[in-house]
């Protein structure tokens, strides 16, 4: 028989092989295992365990041990105070992200922009964000060249209640709206920007994640093809905000420049680094 205590122990114990945050990890594994509040972890220490709650930490534990993603075990991702569906099939967001939504809010707001796109959904954790929290009508397109990916996204909009203010579309980066024409008051994106050096050395964790949603040969593919071909569907005086990479960045804004884009700002990340950049037609 396990009681909390003991299993508690055994978590930690091996999780610590594979992660600074071991300690954070452990009541993580068990608080989903269990189905309690981290409180009640240290409320009845001596509590135990019934057969099937013992199986299910050591599954988790099973998993985590192999350097998958937390995220992917248990199928859910926090981002901007909504809980998101995940699974391998598209990028885990990053809590830096949320700078790209709180950014595109404000200049949604602020100038009162209609039409809108995240390109490179992913999950639909951009478009989904900026829905929940705009107080207004706005058209959302949110696209990406997966189709398993926009599948997790429409999942993602129908739980959170907006699949019928996004509009999800199957294409590569802005070739659908030139295409049909479409105008856009404000482009908006986390693309792909890890180049192929770096990809060799990240931690085993992000191998999980699907490559063509985090590598980009040179890592500036996207910024070059938004610089060219934005301005063909880009109403005048409207955005593009994207994350970056902070390696890339005085790069990523010679880019813009040449291209006689007006770089707004560049907002740094929780690390002090560059990681999202505005600019304007």
């Amino acid at each position: 028989m396990y009681s909390l205590k003991d299993i508690y122990k055994d978590v930690q114990t091996q999780l610590r092989s594979i992660t600074p945050a071991y300690y954070f990890e452990t009541d993580l594994i068990i608080t989903k295992a269990l189905k309690i509040k981290r409180s009640d972890l240290y409320a009845n220490p001596d509590k135990i365990l019934t057969p099937s709650q013992v199986r299910t930490v050591n599954y988790y534990l099973t998993e985590r041990l192999t350097y998958k993603p937390l995220p992917y075990i248990f199928c859910e991702r926090e981002f901007y105070g909504l809980n998101f569906y995940v699974d391998e099939n598209i990028f885990i967001p990053r809590q830096e992200t949320e700078f790209v939504v709180e950014e595109s809010l404000d200049l949604i707001k602020n100038n009162k922009l209609k039409v809108c796109a995240d390109i490179g959904t992913g999950c639909g954790n951009i478009a989904i964000s900026i829905v929940k929290n705009i107080p207004f009508y706005i058209k959302m397109y949110a696209t990406d060249i997966s189709s398993d990916a926009l599948k997790v996204a429409k999942k993602n909009a129908d739980r959170l209640n907006v699949l019928d203010k996004i509009e999800f579309v199957l294409s590569d980066k802005l070739k659908y709206f030139i295409k049909n024409e479409i105008l856009l008051d404000i482009i908006i994106s986390n693309p792909p920007y890890i180049t192929e050096q770096e990809y060799e050395k990240l931690q085993p964790e992000i191998y999980y994640e699907p490559k063509l949603a985090l590598v980009s040969n040179n890592g500036i593919e996207f910024y070059e093809h938004f610089a060219t071909y934005a301005k063909k569907i880009l109403n005048k005086d409207g955005f593009i905000v994207v994350e970056i990479n902070h390696n890339l960045a005085d790069e990523i804004l010679k880019i813009f420049h040449n291209a006689n884009y007006k770089v707004v700002k560049t907002i740094k990340d929780y690390q002090n680094l560059p990681r999202v950049m505005v600019v304007k037609n």
